[in-house]
């Protein structure tokens, strides 16, 4: 009763448009006064709920995001970039792709990455005789590459709520990140290899450019290395990687100011306050569930259709798949990996595959139709329809899919630090 209740609120709160985090509210005293429960578990379950030190690298990866973007570490980036691949065919697409992953390797965040790589990389494609409709898609599709390359804020979300090492998820994410990059590097080659010209290739503009970017470069190895070496703690990390942002790009760049800094707190203080409503509520629905034993209920009917860990894995990796059309990735990850998790752990499978592969599935329905968060971004940010860009986003879709196939049935390539 209890998780039926849950299932038909979140379906009548995104049909009548309600914010995630006031419908979970809104479920959670319903049940809380229809089983007549005390209502002292809500407060004390919420507060729980965002009393995390790892949750404090949230809202700190979102800052150095912005503020790599709009002190020119960006720009830097980009240059690269097209030292490196601009002189492939369709070398306008790939260099997106690439900086894309540079991008994700700080922002941890696909929709700061389809923005600020779509803000630089779109127009030039335009005038490169890229369609509209190809150039945001380019842009959409790589910005998944944001939340699987560590940092990965889905991944901190998922550590939080399962109690799993962020570290470990952040090393297993580094291979299958090159993999989709890669991946999508070859689609966007076929898709676009006719376009255009690409640039010949140029040794004095690639040291130009790496000395250009060395700085910018620095943060993802100062995040990443700092972390997987022990020295810092996620949060840690994020706190000495927005402090390194803030003097390169003010001190170093001098194209930061005090009050623009001052504004992107403030933005980034009312996304956070959303992330933190939507957790807090999430938790106790939590709590509920696991004071009912729902997750060992769903253990053991999964197990009465099959005692095979691959297919359980699959059917839980449909119907990710398919929440990802109807639901955003925070409300999706807080709400269902408490949930998910037991149960593949009791089939014996990694909690750290699974959150990897978790984080994956979510971010694929980021960028698919009706309420992708990123699809959106890539209309605003390109000026094409959504019809014009999911049309655009079919052989991506194709390939993403195929990438889900193939850690689906290679587990070793998420876990290949083991």
């Amino acid at each position: 009763m209890i998780l039926w209740s849950i299932l038909i609120g979140l379906f009548a709160a995104i049909v009548v448009g309600m914010p995630i985090s006031f419908g979970l509210a809104a479920i959670s005293l319903f049940i809380f006064f229809y089983a007549d429960y005390s209502l002292t578990p809500i407060v004390s379950e919420a507060v729980n709920g965002l009393d995390s030190f790892p949750l404090l690298a949230i809202p700190l990866f979102i800052l150095v995001g912005e503020v790599m973007s709009e002190g020119g570490i960006a720009k830097r980036l980009v240059r690269l970039a097209s030292a490196l691949v601009g002189f492939v065919a369709g070398g306008l697409g790939q260099i997106a792709v690439l900086t894309s992953m540079f991008f994700g390797g700080i922002s941890g965040s696909a929709v700061a990455d389809a923005s600020a790589v779509g803000s630089m990389m779109i127009d030039p494609m335009k005038r490169h005789h890229y369609p509209a409709p190809l150039a945001a898609a380019i842009i959409v599709a790589a910005s998944v590459v944001g939340i699987i390359i560590p940092p990965s804020i889905p991944m901190i979300l998922y550590g939080v709520v399962t109690n799993t090492s962020i570290s470990q998820l952040f090393m297993a994410g580094i291979v299958p990140g090159i993999i989709i990059t890669l991946g999508l590097a070859c689609t966007t080659f076929v898709q676009s290899k006719k376009i255009g010209k690409a640039q010949p290739f140029d040794l004095l503009e690639l040291v130009k450019a790496l000395r250009g970017a060395f700085l910018a470069l620095l943060l993802p190895v100062i995040i990443v290395g700092g972390i997987l070496s022990g020295v810092f703690t996620p949060t840690e990390s994020a706190a000495f990687a927005l402090v390194y942002a803030l003097a390169v790009s003010m001190f170093v760049y001098r194209s930061l100011s005090a009050k623009r800094f001052f504004q992107l707190c403030i933005a980034t203080g009312k996304l956070t306050g959303v992330v933190m409503l939507l957790l807090a509520f999430a938790n106790v629905l939590a709590w509920l569930l696991t004071a009912n034993m729902i997750p060992q209920q769903l253990v053991e009917t999964l197990g009465a259709l099959s005692d095979n860990k691959f297919v359980i894995l699959g059917i839980l990796t449909v119907f990710l798949l398919v929440v990802g059309f109807f639901m955003d990735l925070t409300p999706a990850m807080v709400i269902l990996a408490p949930l998910m998790t037991p149960i593949v752990v009791k089939l014996g499978i990694d909690p750290v595959y699974f959150g990897v592969l978790m984080s994956f599935v979510l971010g694929i329905g980021l960028i698919t139709p009706p309420v992708g968060t990123v699809l959106y971004v890539g209309c605003g940010v390109g000026k094409v329809g959504m019809e014009e860009l999911v049309n655009s986003l079919l052989p991506f879709y194709l390939t993403l899919l195929g990438l889900l196939a193939l850690f689906l049935a290679f587990p070793g390539l998420v876990l290949w630090y083991r």
